[in-house]
């Protein structure tokens, strides 16, 4: 379990790192705004991933993804925003693929917190998508 929950604090650290630099590209307006938000949520995940990981008795790393490279290797926006909306849909996966019995209540509500809010913010993500996105 805290193998898991190490490979989804390196993925939303990514995330964090993307979302800040997307951020500070952006124009002051809306969806600098709205950059700022994901990346206050990213953040506030890492928070609980790492308090996670120390209650069970592990050492968080202080890696970051290699997510995050691979999106601020893009050139355009839009081609960032989509591979964004691709990890975030990644995380939704993994999430997902752990086992129910194998998590504490404290932990299975953190994790149906964190799933629901990647869900609503994919959807957010679309209308910064090209059509078709």
């Amino acid at each position: 379990m805290i193998d898991r929950m190490q490979a989804l604090l390196e993925a939303e650290r990514a995330g964090v790192r993307c979302l800040s630099a997307m951020a500070d590209e952006a124009p002051a307006g809306e969806k600098k705004d709205f950059l700022v938000f994901l990346r206050n949520d990213e953040g506030r995940f890492c928070a609980g991933l790492h308090r996670l990981i120390q209650e069970r008795g592990g050492t968080p790393t202080d890696r970051v993804g290699a997510f995050a490279e691979k999106v601020l290797a893009l050139p355009g926006e839009a081609e960032r925003m989509a591979l964004l909306v691709k990890g975030q849909g990644w995380v939704v996966r993994k999430i997902d693929e752990i086992p129910p019995a194998d998590m504490n209540p404290a932990e299975a509500e953190f994790f149906t917190d964190m799933r629901k809010a990647h869900v609503v913010n994919i959807e957010a993500c679309r209308k910064y998508l090209p059509a078709g996105g």
